[in-house]
């Protein structure tokens, strides 16, 4: 009797810690938005530090539905890729600048557009110089803002402007005219003029410091091209990290155990799978639904691979395996399987690689979502995955094209 009252409390009282532990990530989530966009962006740096930047348009979420954004209401040309559309870009749910849509075309049967890039270091020196009040209710810069220099006035350029108030009204964004022959009455992504804060006349820039006069260091370039997701919305959300925070010596001991897992889930064909066979190995932890539980995404390959002949086969193959685990972890440092895929060089037209390229919240719910992009055989496209307790949930595949 004794043995069972004490089990029957440890249970009752591990129920209540749960409980007590997913309630404030319960609280924190937040219904889903209407109209949301999200994108992959690559943003390329020529030698001379010349920055470009091209947007390929992945989902779409309209009115609680996903939609392939690459073709989504293409009238003529898709909504998601609509000029003066602006994009977020973000690295693990962080800001790191802004993609207003310049223009847009086909390139290979799939949509792509060009725009102009602003980081968020550009666009904060260029806001006013008094700080945003606290309680703002909107703390996006880029979803009420316009000229900086419409607001100082013309009369009196030297005057220090007067500290901003809950009263102050908001500056007006000027709406760009949609593209000819598209539906005026279907509901449009976030937008601002392309050349909003982005210039300052003589008359509305601050007078010049001491420092000013000197002549500052150049800037080292690193040529290149960097990925980064995007997001397009009206309707502002609340921004944070979805890394996880790992305490000292924790994130080794996962990581290890996180490689001996994935051997795990490879056939033991011809070779004694040792640590070192998995080779291109990237691991990411992140903090998707506020749990403080590590979500770990393993990618990896296992080159160089003779399988065993069968019998529909008399010659063993050389293949390469692929290996993608989605993993998480509890606050004993355990691990539990959520996913696998595995695939070879010679599989991927049914079997497709995947290659994770970041945390977004697809829907603006505050949880964040897996995006993943599928390679086949001669096709690319992309996946999202949701991530539960202990289910991973697939809510978008599409936006695919020729693999190059």
């Amino acid at each position: 009797m004794n043995l069972y009252r004490r089990s029957s409390f440890a249970a009752s009282l591990l129920i209540v810690l749960t409980l007590l532990a997913i309630a404030p990530s319960l609280a924190q989530r937040q219904k889903a938005h209407k109209l949301r966009a999200t994108a992959l962006l690559e943003l390329t740096t020529s030698p001379k530090g010349i920055i470009s930047s091209r947007l390929t348009p992945i989902v779409i979420l309209d009115d609680g539905r996903f939609n392939d954004a690459s073709v989504y209401k293409a009238r003529p040309r898709p909504m998601a890729a609509e000029i003066g559309v602006v994009y977020e870009a973000q690295k693990s749910g962080v800001p790191e600048g802004y993609v207003t849509i310049t223009g847009a075309a086909m390139n290979g049967g799939l949509w792509t557009a060009m725009g102009k890039w602003q980081s968020a270091q550009q666009l904060a020196k260029k806001e006013a110089p008094t700080p945003t009040p606290p309680n703002s209710e909107d703390d996006r810069p880029i979803l009420h803002r316009g000229d900086a220099s419409a607001n100082s006035p013309a009369s009196n350029p030297s005057a220090t402007p007067a500290p901003q108030t809950a009263s102050t009204p908001e500056p007006q964004v000027t709406p760009v005219p949609e593209a000819e022959g598209d539906d005026t009455g279907r509901p449009i992504l976030r937008r601002r003029a392309p050349n909003a804060g982005t210039t300052a006349t003589p008359e509305s820039s601050p007078s010049p410091t001491p420092q000013s006069s000197l002549t500052p260091k150049p800037k080292s370039v690193t040529p290149g091209t960097e990925i980064m997701v995007a997001v397009s919305d009206n309707q502002p959300s609340d921004e944070r990290s979805y890394l996880y925070q790992w305490k000292p010596g924790e994130e080794q001991q996962m990581q290890v155990k996180l490689r001996r897992l994935a051997l795990a889930q490879l056939p033991p064909e011809n070779a004694a799978l040792e640590d070192n066979a998995l080779q291109n190995v990237l691991i990411r932890s992140f903090d998707l639904d506020l749990t403080n539980e590590p979500v770990m995404v393993l990618t990896a390959e296992v080159p160089g691979s003779y399988l065993t002949p069968t019998k529909k086969t008399t010659s063993p193959k050389f293949v390469s395996r692929y290996i993608t685990l989605i993993a998480r972890g509890d606050y004993e440092q355990n691990l539990q399987r959520l996913a696998v895929s595995i695939t070879d060089s010679s599989r991927l037209d049914v079997a497709p690689r995947l290659e994770l390229i970041d945390a977004v919240d697809v829907d603006g719910d505050g949880y964040a979502e897996l995006l993943f992009r599928e390679y086949g055989f001669d096709q690319k496209q992309f996946v999202v995955y949701a991530v539960g307790r202990g289910t991973v949930t697939k809510l978008f595949e599409g936006a695919g094209g020729p693999r190059k």
